[in-house]
């Protein structure tokens, strides 16, 4: 008889437990967004990257896999930088036109010196200009 209850009892607790899973909803989306503050020292231009086929000699470096935020604090901290792109798409190959290519996936980030010569990259970079350079 013991067991008989305790059975009957797991089967209650089970058919409790799957109904209220059959009401449950995520109220994550209840929370209210926060969105990021962009720098007022750079002037970013969304769904761009230097274009593939423009002159790359400007490149001051890359850094991988890092935030916007810490893109923009390297790009306040080297003089010698006045644009970049931040990949923000999971991955994105730019051709060279001889025939080899580069590959940035997301948080890669290249730094130039000069003139930007965008290229349209939709959902794959965001470029950004410092204010004091110029756009």
């Amino acid at each position: 008889m013991k067991k008989m209850a305790f059975f009957i009892s797991g089967i209650a607790s089970l058919i409790c437990a799957f109904g209220a899973a059959a009401h449950a909803r995520d109220i994550a989306q209840d929370i209210p967004e926060i969105g990021i503050l962009e720098n007022r020292n750079f002037q970013k231009i969304e769904d761009v990257a230097q274009y593939k086929f423009s002159d790359w000699s400007g490149v001051v470096g890359i850094s991988r896999n890092i935030s916007r935020a810490e893109a923009i604090r390297i790009a306040e901290e080297n003089p010698e930088i006045t644009f970049f792109f931040y990949t923000k798409g999971y991955q994105m190959v730019l051709e060279t036109q001889d025939g080899d290519y580069r590959v940035f996936r997301h948080g890669d980030t290249v730094f130039f010196k000069g003139q930007p010569w965008w290229g349209s990259a939709p959902d794959l970079a965001d470029g950004y200009v410092k204010q004091s350079f110029g756009s």
